[in-house]
């Protein structure tokens, strides 16, 4: 918002402060209205359009008005997630404002497609058959609340679809698998774990380019980062593997369906690896972002099991995250080179580490640790706790 909007509103509404951003205006009954800005109206969209233009731009909202394609369906299923989150849009307008700031224009997919850079990286390694396949669909991130990722088969085509919480989650993850080795304080490597079972439960709240839970050295931060690249190739690796192998369109009616989903699962993690034709130190790569990721749903699996997460390891369509990992290196080794003795001690510290988080929240000082909505940071790492909307 432009400094005399907000000094306009801090003279003629009594009570309003100053935001980070805006203006904050008192209500009854203890409720409160943020403004972060105007926008024009525009007349040729419906009232129920104007909000979606912070965030979309004038086409992309007239073409969610008739959806033709599979691009359509994901521009829709990005848009309505933002829609229903008033962090997610204030996230949005950061995001758009620092887009824009160099001359370029904005859409929501075009800003999809400028942070796309681990699928297409993956996409880049590919034999042209398959990356002909995989290039012809929409695939990107989406700031939906469930930390996951999927290929799906909709009535409008194919896509395939990875959670941004997803990324924030193997980010933390690697906080706590990995800090120690950086020198990061056990509790910190403990309360990321923390939080990234928080982002798995939908209760850390999705601001976290407003609000950083820790600032790393500018060392540790490039290695943790390239860390969380390596894992979200793989994880959509894994998921254009289910779609090169056929797994969205063949037919399962004489077999197993719990069997049949399981070799489908087992086959993308060992195709999502062999697929690509590289070098033997990509490879390695490669399989060292599966094993990470194999080794954090185990995380999630012990949490589970200690009553700190729902149900989530044994399902009707994903093996136990274990038994995916032994699948792997089986196919991995001949290319990789043997891992099994490193992925046996991290096995064991990932077991560790969900003893420690269950810890952590018996010894809290609030019981509802775990599932309050907000945010949760790493005390050696932050020098004050911010206000939201105050503060950023």
């Amino acid at each position: 918002m432009a400094e005399e909007e907000i000094r306009r509103l801090l003279d003629d509404i009594p009570g309003a402060k100053r935001a980070a951003d805006g203006v904050i205006i008192e209500g009854e009954d203890g409720l409160s209205f943020h403004i972060t800005g105007f926008n024009k109206i525009d007349a040729d969209l419906h009232p129920s359009e104007q909000f979606l233009t912070g965030f979309c731009s004038k086409h992309e909202i007239l073409r969610l008005r008739d959806l033709r394609t599979a691009q359509d369906y994901l521009l829709r299923l990005r848009s309505e997630s933002i829609a229903k989150s008033p962090r997610a849009v204030r996230t949005f307008g950061r995001r758009r404002a620092a887009f824009e700031k160099n001359g370029r224009l904005w859409s929501l997919t075009g800003y999809y497609s400028s942070i796309n850079k681990d699928a297409k990286r993956y996409i880049e390694r590919l034999p042209r058959k398959h990356r002909k396949r995989v290039a012809s669909i929409p695939y990107g991130l989406a700031p939906i609340n469930e930390a996951n990722a999927v290929a799906l088969n909709s009535i409008l085509g194919d896509l395939v679809l990875v959670s941004e919480n997803l990324r924030y989650f193997y980010y933390f993850m690697n906080i706590a698998l990995y800090g120690l080795s950086h020198g990061i304080e056990g509790v910190d490597c403990t309360d990321a774990a923390t939080i990234a079972l928080r982002i798995m439960l939908g209760s850390e709240s999705f601001d976290f380019d407003l609000d950083p839970r820790g600032t790393l050295p500018p060392d540790i931060e490039n290695h943790l980062q390239t860390l969380t690249a390596r894992q979200m190739e793989f994880t959509f690796c894994h998921e254009f593997a289910h779609l090169i192998e056929g797994h969205l369109t063949e037919k399962t009616d004489s077999v197993d369906t719990r069997t049949y989903a399981f070799e489908c699962e087992f086959s993308a993690d060992r195709q999502a690896v062999l697929l690509p034709r590289t070098n033997r130190k990509t490879y390695q790569m490669l399989a060292l972002g599966a094993c990470d990721v194999l080794l954090y749903l185990h995380f999630l699996e012990c949490a589970s099991l200690r009553g700190m997460l729902p149900k989530f390891s044994v399902s009707s369509t994903h093996p136990p995250a274990l038994e995916r990992l032994r699948s792997a290196l089986d196919a991995f080794e001949p290319k990789v080179g043997a891992y099994r003795e490193a992925v046996k001690e991290s096995i064991e510290a990932v077991e560790l580490m969900a003893e420690n988080v269950e810890r952590r929240t018996k010894d809290a000082e609030r019981s509802d640790i775990l599932t309050f909505y907000g945010s949760m940071y790493l005390a050696g790492y932050t020098d004050r706790l911010l206000r939201d909307r105050v503060d950023f």
